[in-house]
């Protein structure tokens, strides 16, 4: 058996100073989140921190690539504890599996304080540097402070020799959680200008905002088994295995990615793509 225990801590980001534009230059506002049962507490709350530049400033871009320590704390690290174990029995049997549970804490709050109009995209890596995974912060994005929750997969695989028969077993799983959900949603300038006190800058229609915050939901979790079953021919100095695979046992159909725009009423979490469905395969080898 084999403990590990991993911290993997990101310093040195850089951000892109837009020195065109003064934290006065960004207007805050907010919104509400529609009516709609499929919403954390059923929609209805308010999602604040949002930031819209000055019609004056609109389009206006001057940038300065820096150290993000100059504007403030921009940290993210991840703590994890996997757990494997391999074990043999007899020369036959075979186990080998583990568990792999871990989280990612991400932040760049003082940053986004001090340059509201920060817009990085926080898909492993931003424009100019590391980022938080997963979370577009920009100046319609305000989730600068991300904690994706714990999660933990599961994997092992086993294979077994049948005596005198010559026949091999084997069976391999996975189990993992499912994907990072997002609320796309556009929302409209009749919505936006209550709380901006003024129309969009640019002439801009609407507004993409993430109604929920990252790493609040996952998708369902992806369980797959797949075994395979073999027998072995021996005949003078050659040797024929002809097996059988069978990938998806279950034939589970789990999501693998969705629809993450958010209409009222419309097909938000629609599945995209699901798990390639039971396939069969029979292989032959032969070796001499």
């Amino acid at each position: 058996m084999d403990v590990t225990y991993t911290r993997r801590s990101f310093r040195g980001f850089t951000v892109a100073d837009n020195l065109s534009l003064e934290p006065s230059d960004l207007t805050p506002f907010s919104i509400v989140a529609p009516l709609d049962s499929r919403l954390p507490g059923g929609g209805g709350y308010r999602i604040g921190g949002l930031y819209d530049v000055v019609p004056a400033k609109a389009g206006q871009v001057n940038n300065l690539v820096a150290d993000s320590t100059s504007y403030g704390r921009w940290y993210q690290y991840f703590n994890g504890l996997d757990v494997s174990v391999h074990a043999r029995v007899g020369g036959r049997f075979t186990f080998v599996g583990g568990t792999s549970t871990g989280q990612t804490v991400a932040d760049n709050c003082e940053v986004r304080a001090h340059l509201p109009e920060l817009a990085t995209t926080m898909t492993g890596t931003s424009a100019f540097g590391a980022g938080l995974t997963g979370s577009a912060v920009t100046p319609f994005s305000p989730y600068c402070h991300v904690a994706y929750g714990v999660l933990t997969q599961l994997r092992g695989l086993s294979s077994y020799v049948v005596p005198k028969l010559d026949v091999q077993l084997a069976a391999t799983f996975q189990s993992k959680p499912g994907a990072l959900l997002a609320a796309n949603y556009a929302a409209p300038n009749a919505d936006v200008a209550p709380s901006l006190g003024r129309n969009l800058s640019g002439n801009a229609t609407n507004v993409t905002v993430s109604l929920v915050e990252p790493g609040s939901l996952y998708g369902d979790r992806i369980n797959q088994l797949d075994l395979r079953f073999a027998k072995v021919f021996t005949s003078g100095r050659s040797r024929t295995t002809v097996g059988v695979d069978i990938y998806n046992v279950v034939n589970s159909s789990a999501v693998l990615t969705y629809n993450n725009t958010f209409v009222p009423g419309g097909p938000w979490l629609q599945p995209l793509t699901v798990l390639t469905p039971r396939l069969l395969k029979i292989t032959a080898a032969l070796d001499w």
